[in-house]
């Protein structure tokens, strides 16, 4: 090799050194500001309880979750049918968020988020799914994609993979 083959080979492994910091850090940014924007929602005010009721649900057939209040954003509520549920066979707008609000002994301690985004890259099964602690901390990242729920939101009704309506 002379010297302008090695200068060239610098550059081109220097450039693609370069190229794979800037993407792993443009990732860490999107799952970062995803994950800050996923809560936002989650903590919002205009969320809707289920069925408008302020209530702290009791699990039901070995739900991991715990006792929890239930909340929708209108997104989602517009596709309930006349008995507050989403109906079998149905499907959830792109936009819907689910949160689930668990507490023990009364305490809010977890937000289970489920949010219908097809498009984001951390979504599995159309959902972008997280959880938080009541400050905020990401316990289960945008970045998981779900792999420590949707094994068991795929075995419910035919509701979307929301599987509160069936449990409550």
């Amino acid at each position: 090799m002379d010297i302008k083959s090695i200068s060239l080979s610098k550059k081109i492994t220097t450039l693609a050194f370069a190229l794979s910091i800037a993407s792993i850090f443009s990732y860490s940014c999107k799952k970062k500001k995803t994950n800050e924007a996923m809560y936002e929602e989650a903590t919002s005010s205009s969320l809707t309880f289920y069925k408008g009721k302020d209530t702290l649900w009791d699990p039901k057939g070995g739900s991991p979750h715990g006792v929890f209040k239930l909340k929708f954003n209108q997104t989602a509520a517009s596709a309930f049918g006349p008995d507050g549920k989403l109906p079998v066979g149905q499907t959830f707008p792109d936009g819907s968020l689910i949160v689930k609000e668990l507490y023990t002994n009364n305490v809010l301690t977890l937000y289970a988020v489920m949010k219908k985004d097809p498009k984001s890259k951390f979504a599995s099964n159309k959902w972008v799914w997280a959880e938080y602690g009541p400050d905020g901390k990401v316990v289960i990242g945008v970045n998981k994609e779900g792999e420590d729920c949707v094994s068991c939101h795929k075995s419910g009704t035919n509701r979307d993979l929301s599987l509160s309506f069936d449990l409550h």
